[in-house]
């Protein structure tokens, strides 16, 4: 954050100062995490209450107080504090204030899928110039978002900000605090749909985003997805670039030819620009990064990357844990980590780069969550595909997920208790001979990343088991 007083902040969040003007530097929301002098901003929502806890916050070393309900003279008699009327929407303000404060030439980003994956790709490329703040984990909702801005620095140049949502309107709410110079839509595929209600609910709530652009921001547009009419429809006075993830159409703006993918799953391509063409060599693998790559070129050349700085920077970016990262077992065995979080579209390009890799290819999948009525037919469809690509086995654990082993058919294998699913794993993998791909994969809700674990533990694991990742 910057460095300011409490009457600063006061003005910037409409509240009311209760005590001593002082200096401060920091912000936070867990007492768990406050350090000395930090200022603690009570948020309340319907299961928990952050009021209860400024006396913890004080001893913690909290010098300062924000809060939407009287506090006790416990509290008030020891640290001056601020009153708001809605604590959530002050942080929100609060994030937005600093981040007007420091103006670091900022991108959006939001998707069904890939968006972790783009401002990953994004910050590594504007490393390559300067100072870069990006989203941190999954603080892309309407509390992490306005968190991320308060982390914001003078030293920092750049803000790479993500923004989800599983609801109408919260992408139009984050965007509004972001204000980012360029946005993008990576893409939009059957997720969070009991929120959205269909398809074309996400679509319209993606679309949000770019809401905050102001009148010379520029909107950076999926010309491949099915909705590419409609996003355009709603940027008809902004400016717009296009990429095509799926297609080397030379129409877009930003596309790829000459793909090729070496033995590790990684894509070399050659990436065509507005500013001219270059041969990348991506360091993740999967044929569905080279179009994050592709946006992520888009994004940041509108904020001054170079050809020579996107082809560095997405060389030299790390696989995040949980998002397709690649985990050596032993010489023949390897392990696809993508179990942070999962929708048909994410599990579908999964399944692409585990058909890429030679040898025996096994897919592990847990339940997709939040896919409404039609959550059993997307299972159907995955199991469906997994056999289209020629995997060879399908192990599933999870409600949902034995409609993809029944679609699967002959090579599938269903069980109750994830226990259960690694030792029949264990037992029949473990003597193979062929080189062998592990890909596993599920919601959140189904904790895949047990599974993981209980792999490494396993016998298979520990097998003559390297610890470093496959270079690309």
């Amino acid at each position: 954050m910057i460095n300011t007083t409490l009457a600063w902040i006061a003005q910037q969040i409409q509240g009311r100062l209760d005590g001593q003007d002082i200096a401060v530097s920091a912000v936070s929301t867990d007492t768990r995490q406050i350090n000395q002098g930090d200022v603690y901003l009570a948020l309340k929502g319907d299961n928990f209450d952050g009021h209860a806890f400024a006396e913890a916050a004080i001893n913690a070393g909290a010098s300062a107080i924000i809060a939407s309900t009287q506090l006790d003279v416990s509290v008030t008699s020891r640290v001056p504090v601020i009153y708001v009327e809605d604590t959530k929407i002050a942080l929100g303000d609060l994030g937005a204030a600093v981040k007007a404060e420091i103006k670091p030439k900022t991108i959006g980003i939001t998707g069904s899928s890939g968006k972790t994956t783009v401002k990953e790709m994004c910050a590594a490329i504007l490393a390559q110039r300067g100072n870069v703040l990006a989203t941190a984990g999954n603080f892309n909702n309407d509390i992490g978002v306005p968190l991320t801005l308060l982390r914001l620095t003078p030293e920092h140049e750049y803000a790479v900000i993500e923004m989800g949502a599983n609801h109408l309107g919260e992408i139009a709410y984050t965007t509004n605090l972001v204000k980012p110079d360029v946005a993008t839509i990576v893409n939009a595929a059957a997720a969070h749909l009991e929120g959205f209600g269909s398809l074309l609910g996400v679509a319209r709530a993606k679309s949000e985003i770019f809401k905050g652009l102001g009148e010379k921001g520029l909107a950076i547009v999926n010309r491949d997805s099915q909705f590419a009419e409609f996003w355009l429809g709603k940027l008809k006075y902004q400016p717009v670039q296009t990429f095509a993830p799926d297609s080397a159409n030379p129409e877009a703006d930003y596309y790829a030819s000459d793909i090729t993918i070496d033995l590790n799953g990684c894509a070399e391509f050659v990436m065509h620009t507005p500013k001219g063409s270059a041969e990348v060599r991506l360091s993740v693998p999967g044929m569905h990064n080279v179009g994050n790559a592709l946006v992520s070129a888009a994004l940041t050349m509108a904020v001054g990357a170079t050809l020579e700085d996107i082809k560095f920077g997405l060389l030299a970016m790390k696989a995040v844990g949980g998002r397709l990262k690649v985990v050596p077992f032993t010489d023949q065995v390897r392990v696809l980590d993508d179990t942070y979080n999962a929708n048909v579209g994410s599990v579908k390009a999964a399944i692409d780069t585990l058909a890429s890799f030679a040898g025996k290819q096994v897919l592990v999948l847990g339940d997709m969550a939040e896919l409404g009525e039609q959550a059993r037919f997307y299972h159907q469809q995955v199991g469906e595909y997994a056999k289209q690509r020629g995997i060879d086995c399908l192990y599933t654990a999870g409600v949902l997920s034995q409609s993809a082993t029944t679609a699967f058919g002959q090579g599938a294998f269903h069980f109750s208790e994830q226990s259960a699913l690694v030792d029949a794993l264990v037992s029949d993998l473990g003597h193979e001979q062929r080189d062998l791909t592990i890909l596993v994969k599920g919601s959140r809700s189904a904790r895949m990343e047990q599974v993981i674990t209980a792999l490494e533990e396993s016998p298979l694991g520990k097998l003559n088991r390297r610890r470093e990742k496959i270079a690309c």
